[in-house]
């Protein structure tokens, strides 16, 4: 009988931990290099807007794709059969085609050809990573849930400290088409640990796609959390799009110190996720979700105050920190707010509508760069973000009166 690696704790450590720390590799260009990648060749702000914006709209579709996991069981090709595996498979194996092809194109000679093999990209990420969270909620017992997702958060936090060092000084040793043909290979990586992991022979009644699911998300609180989601992801994402252009172009670093400061905030990010899963422990969702919101404020004013190519690293750290525990609460949320007979459809509306911030935050910032310096963008962000603060407390206020209402423990 085939050994798998979801019946366990540690298995599911091990398989999530993984496929989120590729993600992390892949996060490691798209975050750090894309946008210097394309700049290196003359891409102008609007082109850098233009790509940022609609790399977004696949994982606004992953609306669609969670609910078609959801509801269809597929059986492809060496891809095994289930509601999660095969979509997974699927889109890893999207991933290594469209990066071993983007590293033949010219990216801005080329444009709207390089811009097509991104938004396949992306949409090959968007499918194994919905897939990948629903799994998660199919095979993790509630007890691990929040386990499990800081699991992930470090995982993709060591993907992008060790690979973000690591590339710059591959771009510098062999060239720009390295970067592409590393994602690729990152891409195939899970496919053998994936290919000893099982889905659940039969879903609980709780965990059963049922349609009636989606009522639940008119619930007041969902409209707060969506706000709550959006706030937060347009100040979060939006200075993260720009803090690598910032380094290189506002303050003068070459791609490997540049690499180098990007890893140092994925070490942040390790601290971050550790730092919130810790809390957790004593701490409400609702005091963890405060802390997060005040502190990405403050390291955005610390950065537009007192940035330079010397201490940038320390900022950077400070950074990852900040963004880490912000991301921990919000998937959090969102993880506990999922209805199990809608698993990866409800998670992946919630990161749909965090996704839409993500796209304007980062469109917005990148579309900016040209003509508003860093450290006054760097400064808006920060006051968008504060906006999350009374939002959170309307959340708070809200789900406790379902909670009341229904005698149940909501989050």
């Amino acid at each position: 009988m085939k050994q798998t690696i979801t019946r366990t704790r540690n298995g599911r450590f091990f398989l999530f931990g993984l496929l989120y720390f590729v993600q992390g590799a892949m996060l490691a260009y798209v975050l750090v290099f894309n946008n210097l990648y394309l700049r290196h060749f003359g891409a102008s702000a609007g082109q850098l807007s233009l790509l940022n914006g609609l790399l977004v709209a696949p994982f606004i579709l992953k609306v669609g794709i969670g609910l078609l996991s959801d509801k269809a069981r597929w059986r492809l090709p060496g891809l095994g059969r289930g509601h999660r595996l095969p979509y997974i498979g699927l889109g890893l194996i999207l991933i290594a085609l469209g990066g071993a092809a983007a590293s033949f194109v010219p990216p801005v000679a080329m444009f709207p050809l390089f811009l097509a093999l991104a938004l396949f990209i992306a949409l090959g990420l968007a499918l194994y990573d919905t897939a990948t969270d629903g799994l998660a909620i199919d095979v993790t017992p509630p007890n691990q849930q929040e386990a499990v997702q800081g699991v992930m958060v470090i995982g993709r936090a060591l993907g992008l400290v060790m690979m973000a060092a690591v590339y710059g000084r591959l771009i510098e040793a062999a060239g720009w088409p390295v970067l592409f043909w590393a994602v690729a290979f990152f891409a195939l990586l899970p496919l053998p640990p994936l290919a000893r992991a099982q889905e659940p022979a039969e879903r609980p009644s709780t965990h059963r796609f049922n349609w009636a699911a989606l009522r639940g998300l008119w619930r007041p609180e969902i409209g707060w959390f969506s706000l709550y989601a959006i706030l937060y992801s347009v100040a979060v994402y939006g200075a993260n799009a720009i803090i690598t252009l910032f380094a290189n172009e506002g303050l003068g670093g070459t791609l490997a110190q540049v690499g180098d400061v990007a890893a140092l905030g994925g070490v942040g990010m390790l601290l971050g996720g550790a730092a919130g899963l810790v809390s957790g422990r004593w701490l409400s969702i609702w005091r963890q979700g405060a802390a997060p919101a005040v502190l990405v404020s403050a390291a955005l004013a610390l950065l537009a105050r007192f940035a330079t190519l010397d201490n940038m690293p320390l900022l950077t750290l400070v950074w990852g920190f900040c963004l880490a525990a912000a991301e921990l609460v919000f998937i959090t949320l969102a993880m506990a707010k999922s209805d199990p007979r809608m698993g990866a459809g409800h998670f992946a509306i919630f990161m749909a509508i965090s996704n839409v911030g993500t796209g304007a935050g980062q469109a917005l910032s990148t579309g900016l760069i040209d003509t508003v310096d860093f450290r006054l963008i760097f400064l808006g962000l920060a006051a968008v973000n504060l906006l999350a603060l009374p939002v959170l407390t309307v959340m708070q206020r809200e789900t406790s009166q379902v909670k009341g209402l229904l005698g149940q423990e909501l989050v």
